[in-house]
């Protein structure tokens, strides 16, 4: 009898660290490779931006970007439908997912009291 409740309890925590909540999303692999910016959109119309703008996001939760918006290398990491970038430890930009594929997507990108939507494709 105590080795079949032991039995049992073991197989209860493991279940339970196996379903922990570590906050990974349906995004987590799919954000990984490099995505360059292609149009952001500005009083209802899409324009196209005029600089090679690209950020890479790398599976250890590292990011790097350059181009129109600066150069730059920091930390990320995915809370449901957002991407939240940090440099230096501090808060630097937010992205909430709109649509996101294999080959593109459509982010709303908050900097700061600044909002706008962008499009991307991957590399």
């Amino acid at each position: 009898m105590k080795k079949t409740l032991f039995l049992l309890i073991t197989i209860l925590m493991i279940s339970f660290i196996g379903c922990s909540d570590d906050d990974d999303s349906e995004y987590k692999d799919a954000i990984i490779g490099t995505w360059e910016l292609t149009q952001i959109e500005f009083g209802g119309g899409w324009t196209s931006i005029p600089r090679r703008t690209y950020a890479t996001f790398n599976s250890d939760g590292t990011y790097n970007g350059r181009g129109y918006f600066g150069n730059g290398s920091g930390t990320y990491k995915i809370s449901g439908n957002t991407i939240i970038c940090y440099i230096e430890g501090e808060e630097y930009v937010r992205y909430d997912i709109i649509e996101l594929n294999s080959n593109s997507c459509t982010l709303n990108m908050k900097i700061g009291s600044e909002e706008f939507k962008i499009k991307c494709i991957k590399h």
